[in-house]
């Protein structure tokens, strides 16, 4: 198996996400609902079909750099 290294960054939009306010939690409800929106959008999640490819959310791979691990 070979290793890599590297870094994806990518870009979350999103609108009308309908969050609680006042909890002290709201950015990490944010947080969460972009990050696994990110994980359920990749080919081999186990993620119910309904859950995918939310309209609410766009995903953008902004830049990617990825080397083969020569350790």
């Amino acid at each position: 198996m070979a290793k890599f290294k590297g870094e994806l960054t990518f870009k979350v939009s999103f609108k009308k996400l309908g969050v609680p306010v006042g909890f002290g939690m709201t950015n990490a409800i944010i947080y969460h609902h972009c990050a696994t929106e990110i994980g359920i959008r990749c080919p081999w999640s186990r993620v119910d079909k309904k859950y995918k490819k939310d309209p609410r959310f766009k995903i953008e791979l902004i830049s990617k750099k990825i080397y083969k691990d020569e350790e």
